[in-house]
């Protein structure tokens, strides 16, 4: 079976497979990640995460003279990148319309999490500074010529993966938020 070791959804859907019931064929980046130190070890995971960082900033500074730059619109991408037998990854393809539909409970609460911080980056209530390192679920890679990530000295040198403390870091986001609205209100113009 030529097609027994792809990944993609719209191919395994069709298996009939109990794995395909039970886990909708989809880890979530960390289970991924943990998989692979389990597997391949540290090092080895971090090489490949940093790599997948590589392909997405790469590919997205090749096509940032073309891309659509409206405040009024937004694009979301999807990624599709295979890992071989050395753990190095391959990008397949960058969907400008990743498919949003759910097939499990996790699945379902990823995207919508997902989607939440997409809003709050969006921030049509205009209250980010724009300086922000982390919002919700996404941590920012790359600014101005400069990549970020983990402080030196991490045991991961990619955020791909790691815990995120998407709930307490939009809590304090929103804390933030009202403080400020209390404080405008209150000031005498």
């Amino acid at each position: 079976n030529l097609g027994q070791h792809l990944t993609n959804v719209a191919v395994q859907k069709h298996s009939g497979k109990a794995a395909y019931k039970r886990t909708g064929a989809k880890w979530d980046v960390a289970q991924f990640k943990r998989y692979v130190v389990s597997a391949a070890g540290l090092e080895t995971s971090n090489r490949m995460m940093g790599d997948i960082e590589s392909i997405v900033i790469h590919s997205l500074i090749s096509v940032q003279k073309v891309m659509i730059n409206d405040k009024h619109c937004f694009e979301l991408y999807g990624y599709d990148i295979l890992i071989d037998h050395n753990y190095k990854p391959w990008l397949l393809e960058v969907n400008a319309s990743p498919s949003l539909t759910a097939n499990t409970v996790q699945d379902y609460d990823m995207k919508f999490g997902m989607l939440d911080d997409v809003m709050t980056v969006l921030d049509m209530e205009k209250y980010l500074t724009g300086n922000e390192l982390q919002i919700g679920g996404f941590d920012l890679l790359y600014r101005d010529g400069l990549r970020y990530g983990p402080p030196d000295g991490s045991v991961h040198t990619s955020y791909l993966g790691c815990a995120n403390n998407r709930l307490t870091q939009l809590q304090r986001l929103a804390k933030a938020r009202s403080w400020e609205m209390t404080h405008k209100q209150q000031r005498p113009d």
